[in-house]
C-alpha cells in the first residue's frame, strides 16, 4: 500500500526516506504495531506543514520520499532482511532513512545496513526499557532483547529515559561498558543529562531510535508496554535538537500500538518526523 507522509507527494529529489516497518512477530503483551506505519502516515496529513521553531517547510527544503507499506514474511529473520535490503536501497540513493515501526526488533536490520556505510556508528534509544535480555520468552531475536544484539556488534549504545529493567539487565549493566542516563536523572539534572549526551555524540555517526513509551503516558497512551514517569515533549525536543545538530546518520520510531478512539500517539509520531525533518532542513539547507 502506497501512503505518503503528510499526504504529499513524493519528491523527485527527496533526501528523508521513510520506510514503514509494519513487523508485530514478537511483541509480547499488547499487540497493534504492525498498524502502526499505516495510521501514523494516514494522521501526517492533519499536520501543520510549517515548522513554529524555524520558521521553514521541510518539505519543500529536503523533500520525503514514503516506500510503499509492505506485507512482511511471518518469519523473523526474513522479516527484519527485508526491512535491512529496503534500508540498503535507501541508503544507495542518498536518502536519509526513517523507518516507521513496528516493533523495536526493526532497530536491528535498520542498524545492520547503516553500519556496514558507517563503520564508527553509535546508537542513541529513547526508551521506558533497556532491551538488553539475551534471550526472552526462549528468543534470543526479539523486542526485549534486541539492544543486546546490536551491542554484540561492537556497536557502542546510550539509553535515554529508562526506568525500568529486570535484575539480568541490573547485572549486564554492572559488568559491561554500557551507558545509560535514567528518566530520574533527567527530571531532576537536565543540564548534566545533556552535557553526558552530548559527550556520546562526539565523534562517530549516530543512529536514533526512538521507542515512543519513552514518553510518559500522559502524552503517549498508545503503546505496548506504558510505564509512569516518563519525558515530557520539551524535554524530548531538547534531545532531538542537539543530536540534529551531530551525525546522525538514520533513526526509528517504534512501539507504537494504534488506538483508533484515541490517535495521540500516531499524532505525536508523525509531528517527530516533522521536527527531525526541520531540524535537518535548517543543518543542510539546500546544499
Amino acid at each position: 500500500m502506497k501512503l505518503n507522509f503528510l499526504g504529499l507527494p513524493d519528491h523527485p529529489k527527496a533526501r528523508l526516506a521513510l520506510i514503514p516497518a509494519p513487523l508485530e512477530i514478537t511483541t509480547s503483551w499488547q499487540k497493534g504495531t504492525k498498524e502502526a506505519p499505516l495510521e501514523i502516515l494516514k494522521i501526517s496529513s492533519n499536520l501543520e506543514f510549517f515548522d513554529e521553531e524555524n520558521y521553514l517547510e521541510p518539505q519543500d527544503i529536503l523533500g520525503f520520499f514514503t516506500y510503499p507499506i509492505p506485507e512482511l514474511p511471518f518469519e523473523i529473520n526474513k522479516a527484519l532482511e527485508f526491512i535491512y535490503n529496503k534500508v540498503k536501497y535507501a541508503l544507495s540513493k542518498k536518502q536519509f532513512p526513517i523507518l516507521i515501526g513496528g516493533e523495536h526488533t526493526v532497530t536491528l536490520a535498520s542498524v545492520k545496513a547503516l553500519k556496514e556505510t558507517f563503520s564508527d556508528l553509535k546508537v542513541l534509544y529513547l526508551d521506558a526499557h533497556l532491551d538488553l535480555r539475551d534471550q526472552y520468552l526462549e528468543s534470543k531475536l526479539c523486542h526485549a532483547t534486541v539492544m543486546r544484539r546490536i551491542y554484540e556488534m561492537g556497536i557502542p549504545l546510550l539509553n535515554m529515559g529508562f526506568r525500568a529493567l529486570c535484575k539480568e539487565e541490573y547485572e549486564i549493566l554492572k559488568r559491561e561498558n554500557i551507558s545509560i542516563i535514567k528518566m530520574k536523572d533527567i527530571k531532576e539534572n537536565m543540564e548534566n543529562s545533556i552535557e553526558r549526551l552530548e559527550q556520546f555524540l562526539k565523534g562517530g555517526n549516530i543512529y536514533l531510535s526512538i521507542d515512543m513509551d519513552v514518553f510518559d503516558p500522559s502524552i503517549a497512551p498508545g503503546v505496548g508496554t506504558p510505564e509512569p514517569g516518563g519525558m515530557n515533549w520539551y524535554e524530548f525536543l531538547q534531545i532531538l535538537k542537539l543530536v540534529a545538530k551531530y551525525n546522525l546518520v538514520g533513526m526509528d520510531i517504534v512501539e507504537v500500538k494504534p488506538n483508533l478512539c484515541n490517535s495521540i500517539t500516531e499524532y505525536v509520531s508523525a509531528k517527530i518526523i516533522f521536527k527531525i525533518a526541520s531540524y535537518l532542513a535548517e543543518k543542510y539547507g539546500e546544499t
